[in-house]
């Protein structure tokens, strides 16, 4: 018999996380596709926190905690304002009592409390004196890096831009065979597609937007094809293209450019743990990777 997973306490037991509980309320919920809900968390009294980080979530009922990451920007927290967690679908508790009938869990009272290492900016090194700031995610690995970019896009103005470039490379995994029914794919079932497009139509960030669509059931959705999804987003509409593969080392060695520009380059990954460490061991590899620093390589891993 398989050993049972370790619970989200356990496994971020060694990661930072404050002392103290926050009170807030689930005020919104929307359901994205059939495996992604987004909440709307709103607060009693600001908090803060830094992009990247989660909540240890108690919710009524349940005595252990669940794990998940504040999709929002920390801006969004303030006045008391809220955060936003998108949450997949799961048999464990905490999630479930997440996923039951809207009507019966909103207003419901949470706890929660802050915590996470996986953080923007990058400890230890200048954001001003980066070129290439390099974002990758695997399914919902995407949370983390929507508060990261989300954070940048608000601090980015005409006067003062960011000075590097984002190259945020995305794999997720295909709309359904519903919802090609007609028509090409729905943006807004591919999570935070049209969030990232809207970011990226806007010029608030400058670089490049790739996404790498698997595991479809629909039409198109064969390896090795190509297309765009159709976005409608605050910076207006823009056709965001794809590629129907797995994303690849050379795909992130791409984005991080050559020797003298992996010097000025900070990597972020999230993803599930075989994805994340591929990639952190040849990003990093001195003998047959691309030699990057340890500290310019952050990662997240998520079950």
């Amino acid at each position: 018999m398989a050993e049972p997973k370790p619970s989200h306490l356990e496994r971020t037991a060694a990661e930072p996380r404050d002392e103290s509980l926050h009170t807030v309320t689930l005020t919104k919920i929307d359901e994205i596709n059939d495996q992604i809900r987004l909440f709307r968390l709103e607060l009693s009294a600001p908090f803060r926190f830094l992009p990247g980080q989660w909540l240890d979530v108690f919710v009524p009922g349940v005595s252990k905690a669940g794990g998940y990451t504040i999709t929002s920007p920390p801006s969004l927290a303030q006045s008391p304002g809220y955060v936003e967690l998108a949450v997949q679908k799961s048999d464990d508790p905490p999630a479930a009592w997440l996923w039951r009938d809207p009507d019966e869990i909103t207003y419901a009272e949470l706890r929660v409390r802050v915590g996470g290492s996986f953080v923007w900016p990058p400890g230890g090194i200048d954001a001003g004196s980066l070129r290439r700031v390099v974002f990758v995610a695997g399914g919902v690995g995407i949370n983390p890096l929507m508060s990261m970019l989300s954070s940048i896009a608000e601090t980015s103005t005409e006067e003062a831009e960011a000075p590097f470039r984002v190259y945020f490379l995305y794999s997720l995994k295909d709309d359904d065979a519903k919802a090609l029914r007609g028509g090409g794919r729905r943006a807004e079932r591919l999570q935070f597609v049209e969030k990232l497009a809207g970011i990226y139509a806007s010029g608030r960030v400058k670089g490049v937007l790739r996404l790498f669509l698997t595991g479809g059931s629909g039409s198109g959705s064969e390896s090795g094809g190509e297309g765009v999804v159709h976005c409608e987003g605050e910076g207006g509409g823009s056709d965001v293209p794809f590629q129907t593969r797995r994303m690849t080392v050379d795909d992130i060695a791409a984005a991080v450019g050559d020797v003298k520009e992996r010097k000025a380059a900070v990597v972020y990954v999230c993803g599930v743990p075989t994805m994340t460490d591929e990639f952190v061991q040849k990003l990093t590899d001195s003998e047959g990777g691309l030699g990057m620093e340890t500290r310019r390589v952050l990662c997240e891993k998520w079950w």
